[in-house]
């Protein structure tokens, strides 16, 4: 569980953070594109090249706000504060965004299907990212789209806001 938790939290990081300097990030590449849905697939392998890490999900894109569903996890973030909800663990953690670990993405490409490939380095693990099946989206979401209503989880939840 905890691989599954550090690999959707390099993954956030990946969409999240801004670039520095002149490199560029699949976060730059992705808001390029404008208000979009998108699937993903995210592949950790550690030195010795064993899998470690395997997930797939969707994500949406709209300014700096972003959602991300991969298995129990459900990552929202409305540009100012990340919600990172674990349905199965029934944990709720609230950060600020800026609290993210910055990270350079090498290696952008486009396939000629339209496919973004990145790859992000973190320790001795190296993820590769691939995103798939990106559709702009005309009618924008509602900001409550990129937040989580503590209001409506139930009272068995755990709540950690690190933003106090």
């Amino acid at each position: 569980m905890k691989r599954i938790v550090a690999a959707l939290f390099l993954l956030v990081s990946a969409f999240a953070v801004y670039a520095a300097g002149d490199a560029v990030t699949l976060w730059d590449e992705l808001k390029k594109q404008g208000q979009v849905s998108m699937n993903f697939s995210l592949k950790g392998t550690d030195a010795s090249g064993v899998v470690v890490s395997s997930e797939e999900g969707k994500a949406s894109l709209q300014g700096d706000c972003y959602r991300i569903e991969c298995g129990d996890m459900l990552i929202c973030c409305d540009g100012k504060s990340m919600w990172m909800f674990n349905s199965s663990t029934e944990e709720l953690v609230i950060d600020h965004d800026e609290a993210m670990p910055f990270m350079k993405a090498s290696n952008i490409r486009k396939d000629q299907k339209g496919n973004i490939n990145a790859t992000y380095v973190t320790d001795d693990i190296t993820f590769k990212v691939k995103v798939s099946d990106i559709v702009t989206v005309a009618t924008p979401w509602p900001a409550s789209f990129f937040t989580i209503d503590q209001s409506e989880l139930s009272d068995n939840v755990i709540v950690t806001d690190l933003r106090e």
